[in-house]
């Protein structure tokens, strides 16, 4: 059986590797992580994740409910 793949979106560095640590110790698979929505996007094409942990309050252009709309587009018209 497939692992589940988590996109963790999130600029702190040090709670980023927090969640990872965490979510594979649960069984969870974490093929990226992205600090800013931008990226988030872009890693969500890359990696085609099965859910997204996304902080709320990221630094730059777009915070985390900016790029809601945009990545569930994204990944709804990939079939996730």
């Amino acid at each position: 059986m497939a692992q589940t793949k988590v996109l963790v979106v999130e600029d702190e560095g040090i709670v980023a590797m927090d969640l990872r640590r965490a979510l594979e110790g649960f069984g969870y698979q974490v093929p990226a992580m992205a600090i800013s929505g931008s990226e988030a996007l872009e890693m969500a094409r890359e990696t085609r994740p099965d859910i997204v942990l996304m902080d709320i309050r990221l630094e730059g252009q777009m915070d985390g409910i900016d790029v809601a709309l945009p990545l569930r587009r994204l990944l709804l018209a990939e079939g996730r």
